[in-house]
């Protein structure tokens, strides 16, 4: 092997890359190599003076000389008196910048890679600041950040021995000697350097020699520094050279650009973004991009986690929230002091921890390549139980979910099994089982405002007021449930809380659940837009609170019930069995097996028993704990192939949707054409969409519009 190191000026460029390769010494023995120093200044005493007085240090422990040329050749053709010597040794050739400084092991590291395949013509380490070689990966880069090094260690031992690149960077590069002797050296009409080295990967590429990364050596590199004194900054030099590779590679830019939109190179930004910053802290971000601008248990649920988060986590990591603007003002996420981050924005963070399982695909297209740990609040299966809900497609979303999130999370042993017995749960996910918070003081809504009187129907009519609690799904059983028991007591009122516009209305589609009665002792309440002091309201007038679902996953109506004092009549269900028993076997929380035991049951209402709280400590901090331990959990063995499938998989998968919604195909000029404007204007506004704010501002003028649409339907 030949080390061809050219020098143009910058004499305090000698030192730091000479001490390096002497302290290489076993390496360069180790691959049978010679030294070979070019100084391209002739007559420039301060480069001459530095090279006199390191070189002999070097000959002392490794093959070395010195070559001057007799006129300024610049870089392209003083290399290629490297490359005319390295063909006629029949040696590789490794060049190496001047302003390089090579760590022990690399040039081992390097010619073991370039062995290890005879289509390998190419081998670059990688550094701190190489393009497509840096590690880490940052975006922005950050080359000369402090711990640049330690950076590398931290990341490299997880990547693979090699990486394929789609074209090798100068700085460091090794070439075999096959590929010098069949396609040449560098092409000097790329004058003093920028491009001439992708001009022959190219070349060499066409007839299927590749260019690959040796991820276990490191090389580092100032940049730059090469050509600081050449008279020609690097902007210049790249545009120029640029256009004549373009030119006679049309495929280069194409190439290069798969390989920055690759799995394995998001994967190594995804890696970069595990590593701790100067405070020790990391990214993490809660994916309520769901959620909506009202109330139900899953958006409490996200709240009570993020609550607990900023005061716990913040310690670890640095907390964001991806969701849009109008759900981060509607539930206050701004009173603790988490900023908002744009979901579609393309952040990338070192985990997200999802509320809730996906129901849209885009979930998935933004959440694997966003983060280097996922994971998902798997709330429910009700939603592939009921046939009118479920859908072979939204099977294999949820599965496709569950095969590549690092955290499984359930809110109850229920849910948990439930998906165990329903989906195949891979064995490298950490899954554990994390109730909400069980301390009811965590679920006392406030009350109604001085002076705002009691509900319609309260305690100052003096009848009896049930809750019915709900919304418009067949299996929260709301309708049903509320219009047998306004008919069985006709002396009481019957309050139903929860269905929206579609639940609530009088004539129902052939899809929806029975529509509630006109009944005098009815009252609707549409609880979507409500505040949490008219909820806490409807809560301290009743006398009793009916909970009717066939099926939940956890069941917060139970815990608000219990924390206003109102004893609460549920399914009997193994969730609120499990609940019950969580909660030390409360005597207000009461099972009905069948409507008819409810409506028995309810012809006495019980008073409120006073009864022992559960153990202390059983709040949202310690649910806030199990989950963000489990998240260190996953960090700490975070696993650069397993990132790489889930990527790989969910592109694919979009890949095949979108070439699936093509119609089909058709030889007439007229579809062909039609064809590829419809893949121009997708892939334009795929790029717009993806701008920051761009994609929530169309939603908001989209909105009206919605709103419309659906008024039209339910009139």
């Amino acid at each position: 092997m030949l080390i061809a190191v050219p020098f143009y000026k910058n004499e305090h460029l000698v030192a730091p890359v000479l001490n390096s390769l002497f302290a290489c010494a076993e390496d360069i023995a180790a691959v049978g190599a010679e030294i070979i120093c070019y100084n391209d200044s002739p007559g420039y005493a301060p480069l001459a003076d530095a090279l006199a007085g390191a070189l002999p240090r070097l000959a002392g422990c490794a093959p070395c000389r010195l070559e001057s040329n007799s006129e300024n050749l610049g870089f392209v053709r003083t290399m290629n008196r490297a490359v005319a010597e390295a063909v006629a040794r029949h040696a590789d050739l490794l060049l190496l910048n001047s302003d390089t400084v090579v760590e022990p092991g690399a040039l081992a590291e390097m010619a073991a890679v370039a062995a290890l395949d005879h289509m390998t013509g190419f081998v670059n380490p990688r550094s701190n600041n190489a393009t497509i070689a840096t590690l880490p990966l940052r975006a922005p880069p950050v080359p000369h950040a402090p711990g640049a090094r330690d950076a590398y260690r931290a990341l490299a031992d997880l990547l693979p021995r090699v990486s394929y690149a789609p074209t090798s960077v100068g700085f460091c590069l090794l070439i075999r000697h096959a590929i010098l002797a069949e396609f040449g050296g560098f092409d000097e009409i790329y004058g003093f350097g920028y491009n001439e080295e992708n001009d022959l990967v190219m070349r060499a590429g066409r007839c299927g020699y590749r260019a690959v990364l040796a991820n276990h050596a490191f090389v580092w590199h100032d940049g730059e520094m090469s050509f600081s004194t050449a008279g020609t900054n690097r902007s210049t030099l790249e545009a120029k050279n640029r256009a004549i590779l373009d030119q006679r590679y049309p495929e280069y830019a194409g190439h290069t650009q798969a390989h920055y939109d690759a799995p394995e190179t998001i994967a190594e930004h995804l890696l970069a973004a595990t590593l701790p910053d100067s405070a020790g802290q990391r990214d993490i971000a809660f994916d309520f991009s769901s959620f909506r601008a009202a109330h139900n248990g899953t958006f409490e649920a996200g709240r009570q986690l993020l609550r607990v988060a900023a005061g716990v986590w913040g310690r670890a990591f640095r907390l964001h929230v991806l969701c849009g603007q109008d759900v981060y003002d509607f539930h206050g996420y701004a009173a603790l002091s988490i900023p908002r981050a744009d979901p579609h924005g393309g952040r990338r963070f070192a985990a997200i921890f999802r509320v809730g399982q996906p129901y849209d695909w885009n979930v998935l297209e933004r959440l694997a390549p966003s983060a280097a740990v996922l994971g998902v609040y798997m709330l429910d299966t009700i939603s592939v139980d009921c046939p009118q809900l479920a859908s072979s497609l939204l099977y294999h979303m949820w599965q496709l979910t569950l095969d590549h999130i690092d955290v499984f999370a359930a809110q109850s042993r229920q849910t948990r099994d439930q998906f165990r017995r329903r989906f195949t749960l891979p064995p490298h996910a950490i899954e554990l089982v994390s109730y909400h918070a069980l301390d009811l003081a965590e679920y006392r809504l406030p009350a109604a405002p001085a002076g705002a009187g009691p509900p319609p129907g309260s305690q100052a009519s003096h009848r009896t007021r049930l809750l019915v609690l709900g919304n418009h799904f067949h299996h929260k059983d709301l309708n049903r449930t509320a219009n047998l028991l306004a008919a069985a007591f006709p002396d009481r009122t019957i309050v139903a809380m929860g269905p929206d516009h579609h639940g609530a209305r009088r004539v129902a589609a052939p899809t929806d659940p029975a529509p509630l009665t006109v009944a005098q002792n009815l009252e609707v309440i549409e609880v979507g837009a409500l505040s949490e002091h008219e909820i806490g309201a409807e809560y301290e007038a009743a006398d009793a609170v009916v909970f009717p679902s066939h099926a939940e996953g956890f069941g917060f109506p139970v815990l608000h019930a219990l924390a206003a004092e109102r004893p609460i009549f549920v399914r009997r269900l193994p969730v609120f069995e499990e609940l019950s028993q969580a909660m030390g076997c409360t005597p207000n929380m009461r099972f009905f097996d069948s409507t008819s035991d409810l409506v028995a049951q309810l012809q006495s209402i019980p008073s409120w028993q006073p009864h022992a709280p559960p153990p202390p400590g059983n709040g949202s901090a310690r649910s806030g704990r199990e989950i963000r331990d489990a998240l260190l959990q996953a960090l700490a063995r975070v696993d650069y192939h397993r990132i790489v499938r889930r990527i790989r998989a969910v592109q694919l998968a979009s890949s095949l949707a979108q070439q699936n919604s093509l119609p089909p195909p058709s030889d007439t000029k007229a579809a062909l054409a039609a064809r590829h404007l419809a893949l121009k204007v997708e892939r334009l506004a795929l790029r717009l969409l993806r701008i920051q704010g761009l994609y929530v501002t169309i939603r908001l003028l989209l909105r009206p519009f919605r709103r419309g649409w659906k008024w039209l339907r339910g009139a």
